[in-house]
């Protein structure tokens, strides 16, 4: 038998229990709070990093679209060659696509088309960094996350955005890069801050802001024209500072890019500069207003969408504690506006432009307030003299529906895209006799023998057999050091061939777009120092783009005519050889 006492010792034991729960109680506190603050970055580096490996991992992805891909390996080509996009050849889209594609060339070995994805990779981290840095300030944790996995998403799928996820090619990827920078810069722009910063934050926002222009400069023009105006508007809204030492920093940021790109690729901003205007005299505006209507129409869905979320959303905000900011409409209808414009100028990408997404987030921003904790509303109740009368559950379903309407269909038809690549990988490594490329370089370049799109000069599944012979035409003939020009819509024999790349004519020719009749170069600038040429023979009924090899016969035959001789003739190409240097 025990008898209770309550001395000393069991007074102290008791202190030492309180203690350790109290003890554990701050531990539990102190752990949360840590959860809370490196959760999500470290969530977000992991899925990042997961996609990265995952790109590289399925390298290079079967392409069913191939001859927009001989011009990504051209242009890398070219660079790491030696040659400089603007000076030694012409490069209206931008160049910062093609030296990335170089420097993923320079981690190979022999490099080969498994390039582009170590180029993407390579941009991938720039991207993420930019894109938390400025959401993670702007926005709640778990959106700022969210927002940095799509972009991240958006760079390094492997189709072009508004094709089918069976379209598993890395044709336009400087329009995926674009939309990316351009989501960034619309939320660092059209969004303050959640906190007031210190005044280094100003200039940091500066620097930011000049990074994203600078990229989106020598990425692609109009991405940039669109940046600069959302930067203008941001600034005559107030949700950009409007301190001269935000402009400073913006230009030191922009000057940092261009050095990088002249240091890196020997790129030169008047060159470049000269070649966007040589190429805006050769468009088409017939053209370009029938692809403006073509991309009203195609997202039609996706604006009118967001114009009633954006409604209904303003609407039910009205009862709530917050009131509506009036700038709210002016930034979210700018964003669908400029996206429409952007997309006129792109390939059909049918409503699925990544930057809309941003409209939806400057909702999520200025309605924190009326938000439940988990749809990224505050932790604590918020104190006012309005409290939401509205159903405060239409608010999270109706941004929900935007974002999703926003996002899903692109991170949808990427992953199978990208689940495509992945469950062809062991294809791609040991493709069937005909659909190889014969080259060292070309050796991961696999067109599947199912594919019947309709690129240059042929049906997809016929380019293989039409490339190989081309290859075994100029084995036939071209000396080491011998330079080839291809009368097509790029060259797909030099980077194959280890051949100089030919100098002084534009990277691509395409009709209406980058050349005319009127608007090209000279026939002695272009072929003055080629040894070779070749010509692609049309089979009728196959391929597209046919118009564009007629006109360039138009403009240089007589040159080729009085200083190259037929050398052989097959059923796809003939072969030219300089006769006279005159």
């Amino acid at each position: 038998m025990s008898i209770a006492t309550s001395g000393p010792e069991q007074r102290a034991d008791a202190a030492i229990g309180d203690s350790r729960t109290v003890g554990g109680r701050l531990g539990l506190r102190h752990g949360l709070r840590l959860a809370r603050r490196f959760g999500w970055p470290l969530a977000t580096l992991a899925t990042v990093a997961a996609l990265a490996c995952l790109s590289l991992w399925a390298a290079p992805a079967p392409i069913m679209a191939p001859w927009d891909v001989f011009i990504l390996l051209d242009g890398g080509y070219r660079i790491m060659a030696g040659q400089a996009p603007g000076t030694d050849f012409a490069n209206p889209i931008g160049p910062l696509t093609y030296g990335l594609v170089s420097l993923g060339m320079r981690l190979e070995s022999v490099p080969s088309l498994a390039a582009v994805s170590y180029g993407g990779v390579i941009f991938l981290p720039v991207v993420a960094v930019l894109a938390w840095r400025v959401s993670r300030v702007r926005l709640p944790a778990g959106y700022a996350a969210a927002f940095t996995v799509f972009l991240a998403v958006v760079v390094v799928a492997v189709r072009p955005l508004g094709y089918s996820p069976r379209t598993t090619t890395y044709a336009m990827l400087y329009n995926r890069y674009g939309w990316a920078l351009y989501g960034i810069l619309l939320l660092l722009v059209l969004l303050r801050p959640r906190r007031p910063g210190p005044p280094r934050a100003v200039i940091g926002a500066g620097l930011t802001l000049g990074v994203l222009l600078g990229l989106l400069f020598y990425c692609k023009i109009s991405f940039l024209v669109a940046g600069l105006v959302a930067a203008t508007l941001g600034w005559a809204l107030g949700t950009l500072p409007r301190r001269p030492s935000l402009w400073l920093a913006a230009a030191a940021g922009f000057g940092a890019v261009a050095t990088a790109m002249r240091l890196l690729f020997g790129v030169r901003v008047t060159h470049y500069l000269a070649d966007l205007d040589s190429a805006a005299g050769a468009q088409d505006a017939r053209q370009r207003m029938a692809l403006l209507a073509h991309t009203i129409i195609d997202t039609t869905p996706v604006w009118l969408t967001t114009l009633v979320v954006l409604g209904s959303l303003y609407v039910a905000a009205r009862g709530c504690a917050a009131r509506p900011d009036p700038r709210l409409p002016v930034a979210v209808l700018y964003i669908l506006g400029s996206c429409v414009l952007i997309a006129a100028g792109d390939a059909p990408e049918r409503g699925q432009l990544p930057a809309l997404v941003v409209a939806g987030l400057l909702l999520v921003a200025h309605l924190k307030y009326t938000l439940p904790r988990w749809a990224g509303g505050p932790r604590r109740p918020v104190l006012a003299r309005r409290r939401p009368t509205q159903l405060p559950t239409l608010l999270p379903v109706l941004l929900a529906v935007l974002l999703a309407a926003a996002t899903g269909p692109i991170v949808g038809r990427d992953a199978l895209a990208l689940g495509k690549s992945m469950a062809l990988r062991g294809y791609v490594a040991q493709p069937p006799a005909g659909q190889r490329l014969d080259g060292e370089r070309l050796r991961d370049f696999v067109i599947p023998a199912n594919s019947r799109w309709a690129t240059a000069y042929r049906t997809a599944n016929e380019v293989p057999a039409m490339i190989n012979d081309g290859l075994a035409v100029l084995r036939r003939h071209v000396a080491a050091g011998d330079t080839v020009f291809t009368v097509a819509l790029t060259d797909p024999f030099s980077f194959a061939l280890s051949l100089p790349p030919n100098r002084g004519g534009p990277l691509w020719w395409d009709l209406g777009f980058d050349f005319d009749r009127t608007t090209h170069p000279d026939a002695e600038q272009l072929l003055g120092h080629t040894e070779w040429v070749m010509v692609p023979l049309m089979t009728p009924g196959q391929g597209c783009c046919q118009e564009t090899v007629r006109v360039m016969l138009d403009l240089y035959g007589p040159y080729l005519a009085a200083h190259f001789t037929e050398a052989e003739r097959t059923s796809n190409w003939i072969l030219l050889s300089r006769t006279s240097s005159g």
